[in-house]
């Protein structure tokens, strides 16, 4: 529909203000440029090609007959599939919003590509919790590949999902069972002691 914006955390999503670009006031000639106009904007996707390429060769050649970084990892917590898929999401979330948005800025390009950036930690994030995110499914390399994978293609939605289980996980307030703070019950149940008394002293 004409005129109605989707949400920034979608592929293709608009700017929360539901502009078409960003920042074209006020920027050098070159940002505000359509990307393949622009010698920097076609470095850049020329180089998100290049590393794409890259990592797809990483994720495909095998190495003693399994995939390189599925296998038995000893050298570091995190395996090197981990990085290799999360990147390869933010690859895809960049071409495909440059598939829907093929005239957008060189400006634009760039705010794509700190998807990149963002999906590292984020992806690192979802392995270390993939046994609370995946339960039992936590087995399956491929599908703990996959996850990673989607929390880099959509960065916004995997930052919301882990912040929820940060707030589930990390101690916070003691509540009662009805989900409100016992230490506010406590301090409300005082003030009106305190106001039952100062209207006894009142009376008397």
């Amino acid at each position: 529909m004409a005129g109605q914006t989707r949400d920034p955390s979608e592929i293709g999503g608009d700017t929360p203000d539901g502009s078409r670009d960003f920042g074209e006031a006020g920027n050098p000639e070159w940002l505000v440029r359509t990307w393949y106009r622009s010698s920097v904007g076609i470095a850049v996707a020329a180089g998100d090609l290049l590393l794409t390429v890259v990592l797809v060769a990483a994720a495909t050649v095998t190495y003693d007959g399994s995939v390189a970084g599925m296998g038995d990892i000893s050298a570091g917590l995190v395996p090197p599939y981990v990085p290799v898929f999360s990147l390869l999401g933010a690859l895809g979330f960049v071409f495909t919003t440059l598939i829907e948005r093929f005239d957008g800025s060189t400006a634009r390009l760039l705010r794509y590509n700190f998807h990149l950036l963002a999906a590292l930690p984020l992806g690192i994030g979802v392995f270390l919790l993939s046994d609370i995110v995946l339960a039992e499914a936590a087995t399956n390399d491929a599908l703990v590949a996959g996850t990673v994978f989607l929390a880099g293609l959509y960065v916004n939605l995997a930052y919301k999902r882990l912040g929820a289980l940060a707030r589930r996980l990390l101690p916070g307030k003691r509540s009662d069972g009805n989900g409100t703070d016992a230490g506010d019950d406590r301090s409300e149940s005082e003030a009106n002691t305190d106001r039952d008394r100062s209207g006894s002293d009142a009376s008397g």
